[in-house]
């Protein structure tokens, strides 16, 4: 239900409300206790409803996105240097690496040795 709705279902509500007070002060006759009695009584199911129905909204799941940026930089001046296998010196290109279990290895197409590329510390 949208705030509008409930907005008006709460004035008919509010409205029907005074209307069976005024009744039960003006309870000349039973059939105006009646009368007001049904009125206060339509009234309160009708809160009611508005009640449950924002509790139902509630408690509904709501989707929540978030963005993340994420800027990373190295710790020190990034240079590329020439790749070059340790066994026969060919040079490799980025096509000769791999990422195997989170680690860097180097293949050389010329001698086929296996080497893992390792970092140097930036101090």
């Amino acid at each position: 239900m949208n705030r509008i709705t409930q907005g008006l279902v709460l004035f008919v509500a509010i409205l029907l409300m005074l209307l069976g007070v005024l009744f039960f002060i003006a309870a000349g006759s039973v059939d105006n206790l009646i009368s007001g009695a049904a009125l206060v009584l339509v009234s309160l199911v009708l809160l009611l409803f508005v009640y449950r129905s924002q509790k139902i909204e509630a408690a509904k799941p709501t989707l929540v996105t978030q963005n993340f940026n994420v800027k990373m930089e190295g710790s020190g001046s990034l240079e590329q240097k020439e790749l070059k296998c340790r066994t026969c010196g060919a040079p490799l290109s980025e096509k000769n690496l791999k990422v195997v279990e989170g680690g860097v290895v180097m293949v050389c197409p010329y001698c086929n040795t296996v080497t893992s590329l390792q970092e140097s510390p930036k101090w």
